[in-house]
């Protein structure tokens, strides 16, 4: 493997652009599928049964952390900077993982019945926490595949989950039974994802070659992995702790309305989940030899995330309750609004994501964990102020402020680190093409959201080219970037074919 210091420029673009486009090219449709999946769930079930869904997702999902403690991340940082570092590393992390998924099996459930809720969310929590019985093996390997920066194995074991996840997930719905057997088929999906993957690394040749357990590891492994262990229990409580709250205060039906709008946003972010998931490994790598590329990827990370994410927030706003009649019913109004709030979301975290995976490539996760907490710390302070009053509607305000909070964080740590070309003119000019796109959405509001949707993306395409919202390098890496991923998906369909 290259070391840092010999990747051009050229060759990282390659490599990233290659990882992103097995990445996108695999989960892309998969996305969609889940989207309309998920449209499945919240239809099936209902306002109230959706919100007790939510309700367990968020609970666990706060406490979450606690069975993984940030490990995971740091073995596959170290794993991508010295393949070495694979062998020490793997079983260790597998058997700790083990004995943390027990404990928070056992901890999160005492949590929820503490907590004061009906038996059949109690019931919920313990379920879902089994999960983690499972991640501790396959979490590792989906960590081993990108330290190998094997993104093609990687978006594999996610796409056969998914599938697996939605296949049964559909099949029980469908089938009149509970909310539980969500997280019954969730448990099934991890188990074609271990045998796949244990088959694909003992076919590379990648697992160690020996089982070798060093319990005095572990403690290292537990104190570098705290910064990120840190980083990933505010992001949870940035995104979990206003259901609770909710929960406490408002009915089933409140806390069904809220999810389905702050759902959105996070089915928006799975989308461009692929190439930030591909820049770390190899941007870690380059770091230590080349800060100069990585300063010019991070710049036009930057840029690429204000162009998709900036105009599907203002055509989202225009015709955010329309959008929610089409995909759910007239129950789901109470939802429109919030979304039309939550869109704005949408910016703040594809922005703060991308500089979270930066400061994993740039070994400043202290100062990301650092700007995490001051997050949550606000998250949890506004929403106890906030939700009484208002209700949903302050939920969804706070959630977008402290985003906003955050994002003014990350910007000033990227300056002090990396000293990126600012961003502002060419935000500037993509704001100026999502406002004259977004008024001819809202002039076109009485014909179908589907219509709107199609006209409005033909006008800010068309705007973003009179603005020059890209350069000629940008152009570049955009037609390099369909082309890879028009031969990643043809070489996945001639492989099925080949099936």
């Amino acid at each position: 493997m290259m070391d840092s210091s010999t990747h051009s420029g050229g060759s990282l673009a390659r490599i990233i652009f290659k990882n992103t486009a097995f990445v996108t090219a695999g989960n892309l449709i998969l996305r969609g599928l889940n989207f309309l999946f998920m449209v499945l769930v919240v239809r099936t079930l209902g306002d109230a049964r959706f919100g007790q869904y939510s309700v367990v997702l968020a609970f666990v999902g706060l406490f979450q952390v606690f069975a993984e403690l940030g490990i995971s991340q740091f073995v596959m940082r170290e794993a991508a900077r010295d393949k070495a570092n694979v062998l020490r590393y793997f079983w260790n992390l597998v058997l700790l993982r083990l004995l943390l998924a027990v404990l928070g099996i056992i901890g999160i459930t005492l949590a929820g019945s503490r907590a004061g809720y009906s038996e059949e969310i109690i019931l919920g929590i313990f379920l879902y926490t089994t999960t983690f019985l499972l991640a501790a093996f396959e979490s590792p390997l989906f960590d081993l595949f990108q330290a190998y920066e094997k993104m093609k194995e990687a978006s594999l074991l996610v796409i056969i989950g998914q599938i697996a996840f939605i296949t049964f997930g559909a099949i029980f719905l469908l089938s009149g039974l509970s909310y539980f057997w969500l997280i019954v088929a969730s448990l099934i999906s991890f188990l074609p994802r271990i045998a796949l993957g244990f088959w694909m690394a003992v076919r590379q040749r990648m697992l160690p070659p020996v089982f070798s357990i060093q319990p005095r590891l572990w403690l290292d492994m537990i104190r570098s992995g705290f910064p990120f262990g840190i980083i990933t229990l505010t992001m949870t409580i940035d995104t979990s702790i206003d259901t609770l709250i909710l929960k406490s205060l408002e009915s089933d039906q409140v806390v069904g309305w809220y999810n389905v709008a702050h759902n959105f946003i996070f089915s928006l972010l799975s989308i461009t989940r692929g190439f930030r998931t591909a820049i770390v490994p190899s941007l870690a790598r380059t770091y230590n030899g080349d800060a100069t590329t990585v300063r010019e990827w991070f710049y036009r990370s930057v840029k690429f995330s204000w162009l998709f994410s900036i105009p599907v927030a203002v055509g989202g706003m225009m015709i955010a309750t329309p959008l929610i009649l089409f995909l759910y019913d007239q129950t789901f109004i109470p939802a429109g609004p919030l979304l039309q709030v939550f869109i704005w979301d949408y910016p703040l975290r594809m922005y703060t994501s991308l500089c979270g995976q930066m400061a994993t490539v740039i070994q400043a996760e202290k100062q990301a964990a650092r700007i995490n907490i001051i997050n949550a710390i606000a998250n949890v302070i506004l929403n106890f102020i906030f939700i009484p009053q208002y209700g949903m509607m302050g939920a969804a305000v706070v959630s977008v402020a402290t985003d906003a909070i955050s994002a003014i964080q990350f910007y000033f740590l990227m300056r002090l680190h990396l000293k990126p070309r600012s961003t502002l003119p060419d935000f500037l000019r993509i704001l100026a093409a999502s406002a004259v796109m977004g008024g001819v959405v809202w002039l076109a509001n009485d014909l179908h959201v589907i219509i709107s949707v199609a006209i409005g993306a033909v006008v800010f395409v068309i705007c973003a080219g009179l603005f020059r919202v890209l350069d000629a390098t940008e152009w570049e890496w955009m037609k390099k970037a369909l082309h890879l991923a028009h031969r990643a998906a043809r070489d996945r369909l001639q492989a099925g074919n080949g099936k």
